[in-house]
């Protein structure tokens, strides 16, 4: 029998569709054939598995997709993109996240199957006023490992138009930047056009709303090493590492090759060859992928292992020009030296008051974890060799190959290392902002990219079993991947004394950014020298504040010359300086800050550092704690930050830093804890709602808690809310403090017009679907959404009996295959987390799944899309 993974150009027939590879047939039944809604169809007979799959609150989709225009999907009839607006009388509400397709031309993908042209989709949305629209693009042309041609992504603009205010339209630039965002300039209904003029084909996800922690829209699950693994073992046996003692090491040790330790409980370990000798030569990279995720699933299995996690890929986030491989006449690296007075005044450090004239960083200690430094004529950086001493201990570290952490590829660690403690010299060409702290380079990635067990093992070697080697950790690198084995070594830190800092990442997006993004973190966005936020500098209400990063092309000198870059150490050029710009320029700023701070006050930590923060006593201008989207907390505040004792300083500290309310999060417990002095009092402690009427403050049981509610009937369905909680109390020296909670709510309008496209349903044998390849037992149905949700069913009475996972999901661009990046998706019983289904040939049940664009992070990795999504099966076969 010959198999076929690919589709054809014929239109699907009304109803449920189905495919198969072998001889057992699945039921194609249509909804209005089971009486009206589908009475009865989850009425199963010997032999069948049926299903609902619910889709996510707020999910919409564009109209004209790919395959709504290629094959017709079920329900649709279209034959052309549809002009004008999509959903004139049914706008998206506050809360979307809906998927799409565009393309300026049409084409075929290589498996053959075609692509439409659609450059335009027109849709109306429900907005606040100030309330950011994001679109992520996802190149349909990508490979397996989701690379792509330059030239293969998508160039396009969007632009935002209130519904009968032309003249308060806005738009962002037309480029082929991946993530772009609008604000709505006013209340009420508005049009987005999102258009391509160049480019391939596209996914899109909109979305007015922030994901939260734990989601992703699937993207970057898959940048991680094949073949290895970084575990935590539930016990270490004498000398570190593993050892087949225990019974439980016994079989641990033999499901890995080889081992280094990380440090604690962590080991960072490879795969056995015999597991990758049994793929076929020249297999792809995702099949080597998806057998490491099969791995790692039977590693969480095994007696002794407390948690197995794929070894993530991270990169540092410096963005655009490098002067010094760029043309000696390109106008951002004109007169470049001298240039470091913008940031620095920037952020409140020279001048007689500024904070160099109270603090240089002396006796405190700064880790720059990076690329590391620049080795030239015999020693280290000339602006940095005062302040670097590899000869003691703890002076600095090698995590990728236990040399001297030497930045032999590129300038990224070399001009980080600049900006937080460059030392202040009669002949050098920069100064650091802690310029006469010492810097301890750990080189954590080869060139400008590395993995999460390198970082792990350096901040290990910071912690130093609870004696830190520093005092501040700078962190100008990370993913859009959530690894738990980072966050928990991360955490560590704090609790050790440590402070840590780490860019937002250069996405220009509101996506959560690792590191950064983790509870013990203080994530650094970037500003220019007006101090508005970098067009890169990615955003959101997990920021913490902002620093200069450069961008936007400001004239930031004094001459007036069009220079947007930060200026710092260089591993060439004469001087050897250099500009460059990326919110891996704004972290080390921040880092540099800390280490003024420790110098007047050397016991400071973090919940010290967070308090300060949220009450405006860090960053400028910010009296009333004040939070902001695009700038979190504010810019920092060199001078301010070192001009309180903070000996005997306590805080009120909220349980929750923001609130996020919804339909089914509509009352959230909040208490207010006590940091810093211990014997501290607090009184007139009140927490209000703002006066905003659809949002309740009351007292709850226990001292300092207090239960925060929606009142649902102040608020208009579909509409986006914004507000913040106010926070007021008096400590015991009289001072009164402030700070706000920002909080953000929506409740949907119209449930039963949830929609995630037409959606492919299989059951796939585990091995299949594990290595993304093609059985001829699997099976498929193709469902449209009604009433808000999808229905399905399979006949399994002549199905081959064994273990099968049942996946659903779209295929928005119709190149062959469901679940991609920016495509809805389902896994039973849980997305991120499939688990088979045992199929029998009498089989009777009903299952339930849950459809979303977005995915949870899986911790263990185990239930990561293969990059592509699972491959549909050929249309030729459809029932």
């Amino acid at each position: 029998m010959e198999l076929y993974v690919i589709g054809s150009r014929s239109r699907f027939s009304q109803g449920h569709l189905t495919a198969r590879l072998s001889l057992p047939l699945v039921l194609g039944m249509s909804l209005t054939g089971c009486g009206g809604d589908g009475d009865g169809f989850m009425d199963n007979q010997p032999g069948t598995l049926s299903g609902t799959i619910e889709i996510s609150s707020g999910t919409r989709v564009d109209r004209d997709t790919a395959l709504d225009l290629e094959i017709g999907g079920l329900d649709s009839s279209l034959s052309s993109p549809i002009e004008g607006v999509q959903n004139p009388s049914a706008p998206f509400p506050g809360n979307v996240i809906a998927g799409g397709y565009v393309s300026a031309y049409s084409g075929s993908y290589d498996a053959e199957l075609d692509y439409p042209k659609d450059d335009r989709d027109t849709l109306r949305l429900q907005l606040s006023e100030g309330q950011r629209v994001s679109v992520n693009f996802f190149p349909a042309l990508a490979d397996s490992s989701g690379e792509f041609e330059t030239e293969d992504a998508p160039q396009t603009k969007l632009t935002l138009t209130p519904v009968g205010n032309e003249a308060n339209k806005v738009s962002s630039a037309e480029d082929r930047e991946l993530n772009k965002s609008v604000q709505a300039p006013q209340n009420g209904e508005h049009d987005l056009v999102i258009r391509t003029t160049d480019g391939g084909p596209a996914r899109y996800v909109l979305r007015s709303t922030s994901l939260s922690g734990n989601e992703t829209l699937g993207q970057a699950s898959a940048d991680f090493e094949p073949g290895e693994a970084i575990i935590t073992r539930e016990a270490v046996e004498s000398g570190g590492a593993i050892r087949a003692q225990a019974s439980g090491s016994v079989e641990l040790a033999d499901q890995v090759a080889s081992q280094k330790g990380l440090g604690g409980n962590q080991f960072q370990v490879t795969m056995p060859i015999e597991r990758e000798a049994i793929l076929p030569a020249g297999a792809s990279n995702s099949r080597r992928k998806a057998q490491t995720l099969e791995w790692i699933r039977e590693l969480n299995d095994t007696p002794g292992v407390a948690s197995a996690v794929p070894n993530h890929r991270v990169r540092a986030t410096q963005s655009t020009i490098d002067c010094a491989t760029a043309e000696p006449d390109h106008p951002e690296c004109q007169d470049q030296f001298g240039l470091q007075a913008w940031h620095y005044n920037l952020i409140n450090t020279t001048g007689d008051s500024g904070a160099w004239s109270k603090a240089a960083g002396t006796n405190t200690r700064i880790a720059v974890l990076d690329t590391g430094v620049a080795w030239m004529d015999g020693d280290w950086h000339p602006d940095l060799a005062p302040n670097i001493n590899c000869g003691e201990p703890g002076g600095c570290f090698d995590a990728v190959d236990g040399s001297l952490p030497i930045d032999e590829d590129g300038s990224h660690g070399t001009h980080v290392s600049g900006l937080a403690a460059a030392a202040a010299t009669d002949d050098g060409d920069v100064t650091g902002v802690a310029h006469d702290a010492k810097l301890v380079p750990v080189r954590v990635l080869g060139g400008d990219e590395g993995t999460v067990a390198d970082v792990i093992e350096g901040v290990r070697w910071v912690i130093n079993n609870g004696n830190p080697h520093a005092d501040v950790i700078n962190l100008s690198l990370g993913s859009q991947t959530q690894n738990p084995t980072l966050g928990d070594v991360l955490a560590e830190a704090t609790a050790a004394g440590i402070l840590v800092v780490a860019a937002s990442g250069n996405a220009g997006d509101d996506r959560q950014f690792f590191p950064a993004a983790f509870p013990s973190v203080l994530a650094v966005g970037a500003v220019d020298c007006e101090g508005n936020r970098s067009s890169f500098s990615n955003f959101g209400n997990w920021l913490d504040l902002v620093a200069p990063g450069g961008g936007n092309a400001r004239a930031c000198d004094s001459n007036g010359e069009a220079d947007d870059s930060v200026f710092s150490s260089f591993p060439s050029g004469d001087p050897p300086v250099g500009g460059l710009e990326g919110t891996s320029m704004a972290a080390p700023h921040v880092a540099g800050v800390l280490g003024l701070m420790r110098e007047v006050n050397p016991g400071v930590e973090m919940p010290i550092i967070r308090a300060l923060l949220r009450e405006g006593r860090l960053t400028q201008n910010n009296d009333a704690g004040t939070f902001d989207q695009e700038l979190g907390r504010g810019i920092i505040d060199a001078n301010a930050s070192v001009t309180e004792d903070l000996s005997g300083f306590a805080a009120l500290a909220p349980s929750l830093e923001r609130l996020r309310l919804d339909d089914d999060r509509q009352t959230v417990d909040l208490s207010l804890d006590a940091v810093g002095n211990d014997s501290a009092t607090f009184n007139e402690v009140t927490v209000t709602n703002g006066k905003q009427p659809w949002l309740v403050v009351e007292p709850a049981d226990g001292e300092r808690n207090f239960r925060v509610s929606l009142d649902t009937e102040e608020m208009d369905e579909g509409q986006f809310f914004r507000s913040a909680i106010n926070v007021s109390y008096r400590v015991d020296n009289g001072e009164t403090r402030e700070y706000q909670i920002p909080v953000t709510a929506t409740l949907e309008a119209n449930e039963s017009d949830r929609n995630a496209g037409a959606h492919f349903v299989q059951l796939v044998p585990v091995d299949a679907a594990n290595d993304g390849s093609v059985s001829e037992n699997t099976v498929q149905t193709l469902v449209e959404a009604r009433n808000g949700q999808y229905r399905f069913k399979f006949d399994t009475s002549e199905m081959e009996p064994g273990e099968y996972l049942l996946i659903a999901g779209s295929d928005l661009d119709n190149d062959g295959a469901f679940c991609g990046a920016g495509e809805a998706c389902a896994e039973f019983p849980v997305t991120g987390q499939p688990r088979p289904i045992e199929i029998t040939r009498n089989m009777s049940r009903s299952v339930e799944l849950e459809t979303a664009f977005t995915r949870p992070f899986d911790s263990q990795g185990g239930g990561v899309v293969p990059v592509g999504g699972y491959p549909r099966l050929n249309q030729d076969e459809m029932e």
